[in-house]
């Protein structure tokens, strides 16, 4: 596998949550194709996008909300040569001019059955023109693009940029070669793994960070004082999320295609190589490893899913990179990432949302324990449950677990909150 090209897709800068962000890209992808100004938005997607969008809070835009919105702000002004950070620098003008857009029913959003989880198209008209960007795979895959009726990009996930998809040639390892790859790494990423620890942990110095959101970070702030290297890592990594849920300006380094996954992929092992006095090259080789153990449960279970992947995947990298962290052995991180995934296996993901932070806190804080659990040979070392200790197995099992106990919990999930969309109304 080409760590490089691995990493580049998978570890990359993004703005806010990823599924407004992937609507935003694809209709600023398709307004650079369009010929007049934009008139009107037709947004289709998918059951797991419409769930993940439908109420973050939108970058750089005082609080607003919705994929709607981030569709408009994409399409008036949105630049895609900055992918999932499309929205970035948008004017207090075009914040307006998008809510006017709305407000004046010019654009239509439809939820698309039966279509992947991750998959958007946003089509445009301006004047007699029309062009179109579908997204699908990736958050940041242009699958499609349509401009007056002609094709000018029809390219497949399969067919992903540079011909590489991962998931068979990450599903086909052990854990020991997971290990191998990750101390293995170059110095380029070695870098790149450091800047994303750099970026993930200067959230916190965002002006408001503690305050914003449900309160997360200046909550257990108050009560933490001389608390645990755990306890810290509980406050720091939900009130990250605290902010980026609710529409904080600033960027994080993602993992696997989701802000809060490299919240948690990156923030508790940090913290962890802080409070150890660790070398920058043993932390770029436990954030490494914390990545490709996130990617690798990805690869089984998918990209958006019914279950936290927030918790169960990047909790896992987590809980493995802190275990390098501590001079631990492979086979006490795979115990690691086990061990978490016994915990947080039945946590829910209903979209993004403020109350992530929770989740994101929680998973944070239980991969230090599945670490200090794994240090000690500790945690699931056989079958107990539906969790096999063989990291290979529970991938197996976390894909059936997704796609066939879960598998209509997005559905019930959309039903619900159209019922409470339809009560909201009636009292306003």
């Amino acid at each position: 596998m080409d760590l490089h090209v691995f990493f580049r897709s998978e570890v990359k800068p993004t703005l806010g949550c990823t599924e407004p962000g992937a609507v935003a890209y694809a209709a600023a992808t398709a307004a650079r194709r369009l010929l007049e100004p934009v008139t009107g938005i037709h947004l289709e997607i998918s059951v797991a996008i419409y769930k993940n969008g439908r109420s973050v809070g939108i970058p750089g835009t005082n609080g607003l909300r919705g994929l709607t919105l981030a569709c408009v702000l994409g399409a008036l002004g949105g630049n895609p040569d900055k992918g999932l950070m499309a929205l970035d620098g948008l004017s207090p003008d075009i914040v307006e001019q998008g809510q006017g857009f709305i407000d004046a029913g010019k654009i239509t959003e439809e939820v698309v059955q039966g279509m992947p989880s991750m998959w958007a198209r946003v089509t445009l008209t301006g004047g007699a023109h029309t062009a179109s960007c579908t997204v699908a795979g990736k958050h940041d895959h242009v699958a499609r693009l349509e401009a007056d009726g002609e094709i000018l990009v029809d390219q497949p996930p399969a067919q992903a940029a540079g011909g590489t998809d991962w998931t068979d040639e990450l599903m086909a390892m052990d854990f020991s070669r997971l290990w191998d790859l990750a101390v293995g790494i170059d110095d380029a990423i070695a870098e790149q793994m450091l800047e994303g620890a750099r970026m993930n942990m200067a959230i916190l110095d965002h002006p408001g960070s503690t305050e914003i959101g449900i309160g997360i970070g200046s909550t257990l702030s108050k009560y933490n004082e001389g608390g645990s290297l755990q306890d810290k890592i509980k406050e720091v990594a939900g009130a990250a999320s605290d902010l980026r849920m609710s529409g904080g300006d600033v960027a994080v380094m993602s993992s696997a295609g989701s802000g809060n996954h490299g919240i948690v992929a990156v923030i508790p092992v940090t913290m962890t190589a802080r409070a150890l006095g660790s070398d920058d090259r043993t932390l770029a080789e436990a954030l490494a490893l914390s990545h490709l153990v996130c990617g690798y449960i990805k690869a089984y279970t998918g990209r958006l899913t019914p279950t936290c992947g927030c918790a169960v995947a990047a909790g896992a990298g987590a809980a493995a990179g802190i275990v390098r962290l501590h001079n631990g052995t492979p086979r006490q991180a795979e115990l690691a990432a086990i061990t978490l995934v016994g915990t947080l296996l039945g946590m829910i993901c209903d979209g993004a949302k403020e109350s992530c932070g929770l989740k994101v806190s929680s998973a944070a804080s239980e991969a230090w324990v599945a670490a200090m659990l794994a240090l000690e040979n500790r945690g699931i070392r056989n079958t107990q449950g539906i969790i096999s200790p063989d990291i290979h197995e529970l991938g197996r099992t976390l894909r059936e677990f997704n796609e066939k106990i879960f598998s209509a919990a997005d559905s019930v999930m959309i039903g619900l909150m159209t019922r409470q969309n339809r009560a909201a109304e009636g009292r306003a």
